[in-house]
């Protein structure tokens, strides 16, 4: 549920306020970015990272962001003390404006924050772990974060009816990334990760730093038939943090239960959030 104020185009307002013109090309074009940060204790966690990233989307898709980095970091704050939330969620959107053809829009772009509640999987994804299913599909621009997610909700009751947590992109002879996470599988002792054609995640980055001291890294492509051999697997995402992946499809990974490896980078990923 999203919190009763939210900044709109220079200023915080009531939500129920809020409002923006019909021809505007996020509504008729789909066209704009966003960025997700989580908050933690009041305190909005790897906020620098994210908004570095909402910058380099912006870039991608000639959008001006209307506000400096500092700024943009003063007024989330200021809604997240508004919003009294000390736990929750951070949407920050930006799309182009007003159209009046429908394909090119004007230099006044529109720029929105919403704020919301703490949402997270039912933890019993995260006690007994949860399935992926595969599906082909590749993002059109894989390094910006944009708005458009048809594909995404078109496959959810795909996902209900299958009783899994996401789907798990594939292309031609490799895995992608889900949804709306980053996807991992574990060899032994050694990590790895798709690096091509998928969206960067902070929460990935984040993971694979804290990894590091500890396993081996890989970030590589994955052939699709190595999921067979993966020992463990689990996903990543700002809004459900490490979510272990015991069945992709057909395939049990780890006899259908989690793996050391992951419940350690869960507790210690816990451990910087806790306090943060």
């Amino acid at each position: 549920m999203f919190s009763k104020y939210c900044y709109l185009n220079k200023k915080i307002i009531p939500l129920n306020k809020a409002c923006v013109c019909l021809n505007n090309m996020g509504l008729l074009r789909g066209y704009g970015i966003f960025d997700f940060i989580e908050i933690y204790n009041g305190k909005p966690f790897l906020l620098k990272e994210h908004l570095s990233r909402f910058k380099q989307s912006a870039k991608s898709l000639n959008l001006k962001i209307p506000l400096s980095e500092k700024q943009l970091e003063i007024e989330i704050k200021k809604l997240i003390l508004k919003n009294r939330l000390k736990q929750g969620s951070i949407r920050v959107i930006l799309n182009g404006g007003k159209t009046n053809d429908g394909i090119n829009y004007t230099d006044k772009q529109t720029f929105f924050i919403l704020t919301a509640k703490l949402h997270r999987l039912p933890a019993l994804v995260y006690s007994k772990g949860a399935k992926l299913i595969t599906y082909q599909h590749r993002r059109e621009i894989p390094k910006t974060k944009a708005t458009n997610y048809i594909t995404a909700i078109k496959l959810q009751e795909l996902c209900r009816r299958n009783k899994a947590v996401e789907i798990l992109y594939t292309w031609n002879k490799f895995v992608l990334e889900c949804t709306t996470s980053n996807f991992f599988i574990f060899k032994g002792n050694k990590l790895i990760t798709p690096k091509d054609n998928i969206l960067h995640g902070i929460t990935r980055n984040f993971v694979i730093n804290l990894a590091k001291n500890k396993f081996k890294v890989e970030q590589r492509n994955i052939l699709l038939k190595e999921l067979k051999s993966a020992k463990e697997a689990f996903i990543t995402a700002t809004n459900k943090e490490i979510v272990p992946i015991v069945q992709i499809d057909n395939i049990i990974i780890n006899q259908g239960k989690i793996g050391q490896n992951t419940k350690y980078l869960v507790n210690l990923f816990h451990k910087h959030t806790k306090n943060y």
